[in-house]
Formats: structure tokens, sequence, C-alpha cells
């Protein structure tokens, strides 16, 4: 660690300038501090601003999320891009119509999703001949799907031998677990539930429609095959979309990314009327480049009080 030395200046730019004079700052390291020695009644009782709510943070968010759902890494800020008119409103159209697409994408996607998983519930339990609705809604007797561990099934022959209300009617077998189900009235029922909770029985919700397991299982296959064309132009359609303006989203983010920058820079000046009154840090050895950086502006003075050190970190 060694100290490196700072100038201390205090600007005073004309509202005109300001953002040239910021992006000079920001290419030599400027370091901005609140001017707390300008008093506010020096300037007809204009009050000083500072730490304000940036205005492109609402339009990088939704910048942000539409290159994340197009694969696209977050450009670096420019400070040096000057953003369109419109920016707000292209931000947010961008981002309403990647929002819509990206939604009807997860909703099939989910869709999808539940019929694999209705398909593979299914094939747990065989090829049941009987229509799993009527099952369902039986009005003497409930039957419970679910999976049990081997011991417990083992046990339960034991235990309930005699007893012709407690039984298992296996289908499926997984290593240590059992799947099946069992039977139970509907006067015994919290009874008989009782005993397979204690024999660790897992139940398992199955799809609730009208059909065997194999005429299910079809209708399943059918819809999978739907979603997955739906898919498949859903991709199309946000390929095109992306081609079409990925190049804008990127443009537009650099472009608000380097204003957010310069904002923040401003947003530590005291402003009266048309000038800026800005306070902060520079490394001295930058204070001459900075000068004729700054050449160019008119109406920009800098006044420079004197030199700090502070510590930095070394390569």
């Amino acid at each position: 660690m060694k100290k490196r030395k700072f100038a201390v200046l205090r600007l005073l730019a004309g509202a005109a300038e300001i953002d040239a004079v910021c992006r000079a700052l920001q290419q030599y390291a400027f370091q901005p501090q609140f001017d707390s020695e300008t008093p506010t009644s020096a300037f007809l009782g204009t009050e000083k601003k500072s730490g304000d709510e940036s205005p492109y943070g609402t339009a990088l968010s939704h910048l942000r999320f539409v290159l994340d759902v197009a694969g696209e890494p977050v450009p670096p800020g420019d400070i040096y891009a000057e953003p369109p008119e419109d920016w707000a409103q292209t931000a947010d159209a961008l981002y309403r119509a990647c929002r819509s697409l990206q939604t009807e994408k997860t909703q099939l996607q989910e869709q999808a999703e539940a019929c694999v998983q209705g398909q593979k519930k299914l094939e747990l339990f065989g090829d049941l001949p009987v229509d799993l609705q009527d099952v369902a809604e039986c009005a003497f007797i409930r039957v419970r799907f679910g999976h049990m561990p081997a011991e417990s099934y083992r046990r339960m022959q034991a235990v309930y031998a005699d007893d012709p209300y407690v039984e298992f009617f296996p289908s499926f077998f997984d290593r240590d677990e059992i799947y099946g189900m069992y039977f139970a009235p509907r006067d015994q029922a919290e009874k008989i539930d009782t005993i397979f909770a204690a024999l660790l029985f897992e139940s398992l919700i199955i799809p609730s429609l009208s059909g065997s397991t194999a005429e299910i299982g079809a209708e399943f296959e059918r819809s999978l095959q739907i979603l997955e064309t739906e898919l498949a132009d859903l991709n199309r359609r946000m390929d095109a979309f992306f081609a079409k303006e990925r190049e804008t989203g990127s443009a537009l983010y650099a472009a608000l990314a380097g204003a957010e920058t310069l904002f923040g820079l401003r947003s530590h000046a005291t402003r009266c009327k048309d000038a800026y009154i800005l306070t902060g840090l520079i490394p001295a050895e930058h204070v001459s480049d900075l000068q004729t950086a700054l050449r160019p502006c008119k109406n920009v003075y800098v006044v420079k009080k004197g030199c700090v050190r502070q510590r930095v970190a070394t390569a």
C-alpha cells in the first residue's frame, strides 16, 4: 500500500456543457464529493439536490431482462452515446414484447412438464382397466395410490395378515420402494389411513381424468406432441424477434448505462439556475490532462484547492 496524491477541484459548468464535463471527469477518475462548503443561501434559495433517484433504473432493468432472455451479455455503459428521445418508450416496448413471449413459453413448458409427470405417474401403476375418474368418485370405497418402503410392506404382511381391510396391491418395484394402491371402505378410511401412515406410505396424486391408464397415457402423448409443436413455433418467433431487436436492445442499454453514470456525477453537484458546481478529487497527475480536455467547453471554470493523499492498493 502506498499513498497517492489527489488534487481537490471545484468546477463551475453551464447546464449545456455539464454532460461533456462529466464525460471528461469520468475519463480521468474523478471522485465526486457532496459540496458541503457551498451554502444554499448563496444561490438565492435554490435547493441543493443530491442523491436523486436515477431516471434510467427501470429501463435498464427491463433491458437486462430482454438481454438475459436473448442470451446476450450485458454491454458496458457508453458515456459518449446519446440516448434517443424515445428511450423510455423503446425500452418499455422491448420489455413488454419479450415478457409476453417468455410468459407464453413458460406456460407451454409447464403444460408439457405436467404431461410428462402425468405419464410417469401412470407408468408406476401399470395398466389399470378401470376408469380412474370412476375410481376417484366411488361412493363407498376410497383408493390411495402411492408407495412405501419394501420393509414396511413385509411388516404389513406379517402384522396385518388376518385383517382383510389392510391390503396393499403392488404394481411397480423401484429398489427399496414399492408402488401400488390400497382400498378402504369409507366408514373405515380414517383407521386404515392411519395404519398405512405408520407404515410410511406416501400417497401420490395421479391425473383425475376419464379412462383407463392406457387411454389417459395416449391422451397425454397426443397433448405432448401438440405442445412440442407450439413450442417449436414459439421458439421460431422468439428467434425472429431477437434477430430484429437484439442490436437495438444492446445499444440502448449501453447508452442508458452511460447516461446513468453521468447522472450519478451530476447528482453530487449543486445547481443554481443554469449552472452546476461540482466538487471532488482527481489524481494529481491527471489535472493537466483534464484541463486540456475541458478547453473546448466555453462556460467551464476549474478551481484547484490543494492536494490530499489517500492510500490506494498497489498491484
